[in-house]
């Protein structure tokens, strides 16, 4: 009698494994629908912001050619024109200073350096142990307060389908 109340289970447990797959399946087709809508919705963003980009340099040409430059007000970095809705610009050249990527550290003064510590934490690690609720560290026997514990929960069930 024992055997079939095994096979029983088994059918049980067979059958919410199908109910699972199924269902899995169908919210992926789901998944699958929405991502392509948002595929499409990008390209029609991309699209608008091009014909916008098309338009703005259409209209900064035209008023290029309409403004009259010696009416316009010059600052040190700009000369510019006001109109009742903005603004027009003109940037004059300009020079600034930009940090290259590989710097010579000698020709900075230490106090503009800026130095990030970070722990190394697969070596760190390797030198720990938990003792009851405490993190030591192997090789002084210190307790270190910087590490905390947190349990994994146990018992999880997963399942992976053929």
């Amino acid at each position: 009698m024992q055997k079939n109340i095994g096979m029983a289970n088994d059918v049980n447990m067979e059958m919410l494994l199908v109910e699972l797959k199924e269902f899995k399946d169908e919210k992926q087709r789901l998944i699958v629908t929405c991502e392509e809508m948002v595929r499409q919705y990008q390209e029609k963003i991309e699209f608008y912001k091009a014909q916008i980009d098309i338009k703005e340099t259409s209209v900064k040409e035209q008023l290029f050619g309409m403004i009259e430059i010696d009416k316009m007000k010059t600052t040190k970095t700009e000369q510019n024109y006001r109109l009742p809705s903005g603004k027009l610009f003109i940037k004059k050249e300009s020079q600034f200073m930009k940090l290259k990527s590989k710097y010579n550290e000698a020709e900075i003064p230490e106090r503009f350096l800026k130095v990030e510590k970070s722990v190394k934490w697969g070596d760190f690690k390797k030198i720990l142990k938990i003792d009851g609720d405490c993190v030591v560290n192997t090789q002084t026997g210190e307790i270190i307060e910087s590490v905390e514990i947190e349990t994994k929960q146990a018992g999880q069930l997963d399942i992976k389908f053929d």
